[in-house]
């Protein structure tokens, strides 16, 4: 079983999915920012490929990049 991510890094994902598209495109920056500490929102990240938000899309692609990388 895996840890659980610590509490800076779940409330960014809780922001993931805030309705406003540039708290979710912060949160998904932030993220970007901490590596592998952040592993764990890889799957919350990936929602936001489909985001209605091209800017909230480009930041998750940016950040998922960042963290599939770190994780390698």
């Amino acid at each position: 079983m895996s840890p659980q991510p610590d509490l800076l890094i779940r409330k960014l994902i809780e922001k993931l999915t805030d309705r406003d598209p540039r708290t979710r495109r912060n949160a998904a920056g932030a993220l970007r920012l901490h590596g592998a500490r952040a592993v764990a929102a890889i799957p919350a990240l990936a929602k936001l490929l489909s985001d209605e938000d091209p800017r909230v899309r480009m930041v998750a692609e940016q950040a998922l990049d960042r963290l599939r990388a770190g994780a390698a």
